[in-house]
């Protein structure tokens, strides 16, 4: 049963109950003016006694920023982002606030219609895949006064704050650890988001590979997913399958690829690493629950959720100083990969 107490509270019956005025619970719920510890414990026992919901939609009205910090993403079936959500929230959550993800699927339209929602709702700040934001919708959500971080390198994003990972060296060291085995007939296999993470993730790779083996980059081949679900990425499987010479290891652009990939080996009647050794990055926690436990590059996805909030909290109390905080990757070696067979592979 809803209380009725709680639909009928007002402010006033929170300012009379805590024995304060209209002005200081004003003050005390819009943070916009320190209260006493003894009025602030006042009031937090009436609002709790009387069940009383701040109007936020109030508050925006008149100007103030609302306690709603947007997350926009490509792929909310990626546990990656489900991590860096995490540790977005553990900060939010701690100064009072919310996280409202957005979903963008990799559409323009989509992102622009979150960026011009997110904007409307007054949200306090955002944080923004590189991948995902043009620099309009960029522009637009700060021009509403938001406080923004970009998931992304600073080169790309110079006067915005960034939080981001060396996409390049862990693409480097992937590759280093195939060539190191012995392979020398690799697959590169991409996906439809992240264009800008995958290219920096793909020319360490190349370098590595030109650097260690001699060849020239043509010598590595590129399939990609054509879409973010599991039936596109092991249509890519099929794909790399279908290559003459076929290949004896797979370096994929993301743990949600490398895992489709294996399991699509598996279903053919391939064996990893038997047959094909796999490479995957990120390092979700569904990599090392694989049945043959994955290979990959790790990113501290929680800790960047951590530093890109925190950064938005520290922009939204004034500060004016752009922020970039980088990651370094790291290789986490799995059961996915080993020497390559000497003995020719066939369908």
């Amino acid at each position: 049963m809803v209380d009725e107490r709680a639909q009928k509270a007002t402010i006033r019956d929170v300012a009379r109950l805590a024995n304060v005025s209209l002005g200081t619970i004003s003050n005390y719920l819009n943070g916009t003016k320190g209260v006493s510890a003894r009025s602030a414990s006042a009031i937090d026992a009436a609002v709790a006694e009387l069940g009383f919901i701040p109007n936020s939609g109030a508050r925006v009205m008149r100007g103030a920023r609302s306690h709603a910090i947007g997350f926009i993403i490509p792929d909310t079936t990626n546990p990656f982002f489900i991590e860096v959500a995490r540790g977005i929230e553990d900060v939010a959550i701690e100064a009072g606030h919310v996280v409202v993800t957005c979903n963008t699927l990799g559409d323009p339209d989509r992102e622009d219609h979150y960026a011009r929602s997110l904007s409307e709702m007054r949200v306090l700040g955002a944080v923004v895949t590189g991948m995902t934001a043009t620099e309009s919708h960029l522009r637009l959500l700060a021009s509403s006064g938001a406080a923004l971080v970009v998931l992304g390198t600073p080169d790309l994003n110079p006067t915005m704050s960034t939080v981001s990972v060396d996409d390049r060296q862990g693409g480097y060291d992937a590759m280093s650890h195939l060539v190191g085995l012995g392979h020398r007939r690799i697959v590169l296999v991409g996906g439809p988001a992240g264009d800008v993470q995958i290219a920096r993730r793909f020319e360490g790779a190349r370098a590595a590979w030109s650097e260690q083996t001699g060849l020239g980059v043509d010598e590595l081949r590129r399939v990609d997913a054509l879409g973010s679900t599991p039936a596109t990425r092991m249509a890519a499987a099929d794909a790399l399958l279908a290559l003459d010479p076929l290949p004896t290891a797979i370096l994929c652009a993301n743990d949600v690829i490398a895992l489709a990939v294996c399991a699509r080996l598996a279903q053919r009647g391939f064996t990893v690493p038997g047959d094909f050794s796999v490479v995957g990055y990120d390092d979700i926690d569904d990599a090392q629950l694989a049945p043959v436990p994955l290979t990959t590059v790790r990113q501290p996805q929680f800790e960047m959720g951590l530093a890109a909030a925190r950064i938005v909290f520290a922009l939204a109390a004034g500060s004016e100083e752009l922020q970039h905080v980088s990651f370094e990757p790291t290789l986490s070696v799995r059961s996915t990969t080993s020497a390559p067979r000497t003995h020719a592979l066939a369908v």
